[in-house]
């Protein structure tokens, strides 16, 4: 009986094809048949490099089980499908039930190329080191795409998870593991998070597509993570609900509910990205309930908010905006809320209120700018001096910072 996979994650815990509300540590007892090099039929364990030879059509529980550590199973473009139901007479506490490809404990694994759709779960890496699935298209399963439980040092990269199917359904859920790469991805339609990294650390997200998820990353529990050069549209945006320590940088986010937010956290870095018409908040510092405290917000451009371009809430300390753009926005650009929060050299233009509303005692460091709002006095509570505007490419008024952050392609 093996007890490598044991992930506590607080109402996430994957139950081998069962979506478990309570804490469980899996036993996984590896019931399951033996396949040779050359040909693989649904629920077979593997010992060897394998290349499947046909696809797998409806598997009633399992897909491919992985026996043994570096090996590479290559799907070479098949496809493993599952039935769409849960597997009958399967005992999630004493055995794997309902995985794609299921690899419970075993180091140095590759899976890469082909499709695997239908399961519980599509790709499971639980108490592994050093593993690697590439260019795997999982799609259509109840709960998650993909998912990493206390492993490390793994990527995952060059695949599409998307339209996993329960409320809570995710792309990849990433579970008391630290070190995973999640770079090239698409995550799309998923109704819980495209990403949900819980209780995991020094994690890498980079240069993956995001769409209509809700939200495109989650973030709790999380610490020194990289999200770098992201793309999201639409759906929630990326949110830290704690973490502490992360650094957001040079993402785009478009049309995404509330962008990018710190609801809860300290020490986070958010650098050089560029958000466009938010349904609410562009970049959003603490929430009604919690806070955070000494989070950076810099050279970041907002534009086209349904509400506030940058929102500060009273329950966040001692953060510092420095050299932010806010671009006509629906309500501030920026809206700070906290008295400890200190603001430098930010610029905000045609704002549809005030360019920088701030409560009493604010820090003020001093060359903050406004122009063009709809509040004529520009700014409160903090001193803002107009300054002329020069033209970007298609002629409108701009400050030679929005020029820099917006290089490459339009958001919309």
């Amino acid at each position: 009986m093996s007890e490598r996979l044991g992930v506590d994650v607080a109402g996430h815990v994957v139950g081998c094809g069962a979506f478990l509300v309570l804490t469980l540590t899996c036993s996984l007892v590896l019931a399951v048949g033996k396949a040779s090099a050359s040909h693989v039929s649904c629920g077979d364990e593997i010992t060897a490099d394998t290349t499947l030879d046909s696809d797998l059509i409806d598997c009633p529980n399992n897909g491919v089980v992985i026996g043994a550590d570096d090996i590479t199973l290559d799907l070479d473009g098949h496809l493993i499908d599952g039935d769409g139901t849960e597997a009958a007479g399967c005992d999630p506490k004493q055995e794997l039930c309902d995985f794609g490809v299921a690899n419970d404990g075993h180091d140095g694994v590759t899976v890469l190329d082909g499709e695997v759709r239908e399961f519980g779960v599509g790709v499971l890496v639980g108490g592994a080191r050093k593993n690697r699935v590439v260019k795997i298209s999982s799609t259509t399963h109840t709960f998650f795409g993909a998912v990493f439980g206390g492993s490390t040092r793994s990527v995952i990269r060059r695949s599409s998870l998307s339209r996993n199917i329960a409320p809570e359904g995710d792309g990849i859920g990433v579970f008391g593991s630290d070190r995973i790469r999640i770079v090239d991805n698409k995550i799309r339609r998923n109704p819980g998070p495209g990403i949900h990294l819980f209780d995991s650390k020094k994690s890498l997200v980079k240069k993956n597509v995001f769409s209509r998820n809700g939200p495109a990353l989650l973030m709790e529990k999380a610490d020194r993570n990289e999200v770098q050069r992201n793309r999201v549209s639409k759906g929630g945006g990326i949110l830290v609900a704690p973490g502490n320590q992360n650094v957001i940088a040079h993402n785009r986010v478009s049309r995404a509910l509330d962008s990018i937010a710190i609801d809860k956290g300290r020490g986070n870095r958010v650098a050089g990205n560029v958000v466009g018409r938010a349904r609410k908040v562009g970049i959003r510092l603490g929430f009604p309930g919690f806070g955070g405290a000494n989070n950076v917000v810099r050279r970041n451009l907002v534009r086209g908010s349904g509400t506030d371009g940058y929102l500060v809430s009273d329950e966040d300390d001692h953060s510092l905006l420095k050299r932010n753009v806010a671009r006509r926005n629906g309500d501030d650009g920026f809206d700070v809320e906290s008295d400890s929060a200190k603001l430098t050299r930010n610029r905000a233009v045609r704002n549809r209120d005030l360019g920088i509303e701030a409560v009493a005692g604010v820090i003020d460091g001093g060359g903050n700018r406004a122009h063009g709002n709809g509040d004529p006095a520009q700014c409160s509570n903090i001193a803002c001096t107009e300054s002329s505007a020069v033209l970007n490419h298609s002629g409108r008024s701009v400050r030679p910072v929005d020029v820099k952050l917006a290089e490459g392609a339009p958001l919309d």
